[in-house]
């Protein structure tokens, strides 16, 4: 294989945080190539480190055979490597034309008028699209039009390899069909891409090859036909079936709820600025019910919470308790019993496990407290242990736990909890989940947003599916693990895992 790109044993640590593990990677020159992998698998650190952004802790990375590690990203532009990034990075008060013509420093002299240069940019906004627009300000322009002037900024530089950090976020079916075809184009061109992107329909249509990354190492390598059958990396995606089964076998399924509308969504939609993350939800979740929310990273399930919990402006409808709340603010909501265990915990490093046990419970009378707190603590047995100890000092599942029962503290009819099993180790996603069916067995609801289907499913009464900010497909927790949309909302169309 005639590689551009090389990595060879390329390692990332954050203290003690291994991000990235022993990587090794070959971009073949002239291809597309995709890296994917669940959310928090390591990918946009593996691009930075390819950019020079971040040094390496071990290993190395090579360019057209020569050694680039932890050259910085502009003298990796004059070589020819360019990059987007996931959050477009524009110069709003400019024209499309002045930042591609910004872009090309150093390639000509971007403030003093070269006909050559100028022809180019011409040629190089008239290629992503962007003509009609080219005297526009860069703020003033849609999404899908922001995302085509980033890949304009990089293909001002002339590259040979492109590198592409979620093209796809926040784009209608329009914008991803225009996306596609102009990453096409520059395939054609003789561009080699290496491409991150959430979206498996778009990697699936696109890439010749794939590399998936999970907790940081590389699971697997192939043709998009050849992952999409891979079973380690269908585990990877929605778990595995014979350790949720042990599972189930250990705690039994949820009891059932009543069925009687304790939340009822309709048409959410969620936006920002003009991205649209949510289109159109509409759910249910029953009094006493276990509901699960799935979807591969970027789906729209997390601003599908921070709606309901107010934590994220919304247009439709949202009744909780037969009451329309999609205007009230989050501490009415708290204080009609919803609660929320946000994505990555959000709990006061500095404070004690009893403190941010209080802290859930504020507002209660000082005897209710102390009652409270001996609950928790026996649902929570290791807590109890660490009451004392600060939050910052407990482990990745004592750290979820205690962001559980902080907000059980409130006494929650309906408990929404984003990705708890995010970052932890296969047992203690076994001992969390057993957790929440305890909680559901004693009466609380529960919407559960998470990556690890398999898991989630085991356990729940009923589940929907989000992708691209749609429900694509709902039903029993049975039916919609059956289902094959399932599958393809993480890895694109497929048939079913067995």
């Amino acid at each position: 294989m005639n590689a551009l790109l090389e990595l060879s044993g390329v390692t990332k640590r954050f203290g003690g945080l291994t991000a990235l593990d022993d990587v090794s990677l070959a971009v073949a020159r002239g291809t597309i190539h995709a890296v994917i992998g669940p959310n928090g698998s390591g990918k946009t650190t593996l691009f930075n480190v390819i950019s020079g952004i971040y040094a390496p802790t071990a290993g190395e990375v090579r360019f057209e055979g020569t050694v680039v590690t932890s050259k910085p990203l502009h003298q990796l532009a004059a070589m020819g490597l360019a990059r987007t990034f996931q959050n477009t990075r524009l110069f709003g008060s400019m024209t499309v034309r002045q930042n591609v013509l910004a872009a090309r420093h150093g390639r000509a002299h971007p403030w003093r008028f070269d006909q050559d240069n100028a022809r180019r940019v011409e040629e190089i906004i008239g290629f992503v699209g962007l003509a009609d627009v080219a005297d526009a300000n860069a703020a003033s322009l849609p999404q899908g039009q922001r995302r085509l002037l980033e890949i304009a900024k990089a293909l001002a530089l002339e590259p040979r390899l492109v590198l592409l950090d979620e093209p796809h976020g926040g784009l209608n079916h329009a914008e991803t069909a225009r996306l596609i075809e102009v990453i096409r184009q520059m395939h054609a061109r003789g561009m080699t891409i290496l491409l991150i992107e959430h979206e498996m329909e778009v990697v699936m249509t696109l890439a010749d090859r794939i590399t998936v990354l999970n907790f940081g190492k590389v699971l697997a390598k192939g043709a998009p036909a050849e992952i999409q059958s891979n079973g380690a990396v269908i585990e990877a995606y929605l778990g595995r079936a014979d350790r949720e089964e042990g599972l189930h076998e250990q705690v039994g399924r949820a009891s059932e709820g009543t069925g009687a509308p304790l939340l009822e969504v309709v048409d959410l939609l969620v936006r920002y600025g003009d991205i649209e993350a949510v289109r159109q939800v509409s759910l249910k979740v029953g009094v006493g019910e276990f509901v699960t929310l799935l979807g591969n990273n970027g789906a729209g399930k997390s601003s599908t919470l921070k709606a309901i919990s107010r934590l994220a402006q919304a247009s439709g409808s949202v009744r909780f308790s037969g009451h329309e709340v999609i205007r009230e603010p989050t501490e009415r909501l708290v204080g009609m019993g919803l609660a929320l265990v946000p994505e990555r915990r959000r709990l006061f490093g500095g404070l004690t496990v009893i403190e941010n046990l209080k802290i859930g419970a504020y507002g209660r009378s000082h005897a209710e407290l102390a009652g409270l707190i001996e609950e928790m603590l026996e649902l929570f047995p290791n807590l109890k242990r660490l009451s004392a100890s600060l939050a910052f000092s407990l482990s990745g599942g004592e750290q979820q736990m205690l962001a559980i029962a902080r907000a059980l503290m409130s006494r929650p009819r309906l408990l929404l909890l984003d990705e708890p099993s995010l970052g932890l180790a296969p047992l203690l996603v076994e001992q969390m989940f057993g957790k929440l069916v305890e909680v559901n067995r004693q009466g609380t609801a529960i919407l559960l947003v998470e990556q690890n289907a398999r898991m989630a499913l085991s356990v729940a009464h009923r589940g929907y599916v989000l992708s691209s900010g749609r429900i694509v497909a709902e039903g029993s927790a049975a039916e919609v693990a059956r289902d094959p949309r399932l599958m393809g909302a993480y890895l694109g169309h497929g048939e079913a895992a067995e």
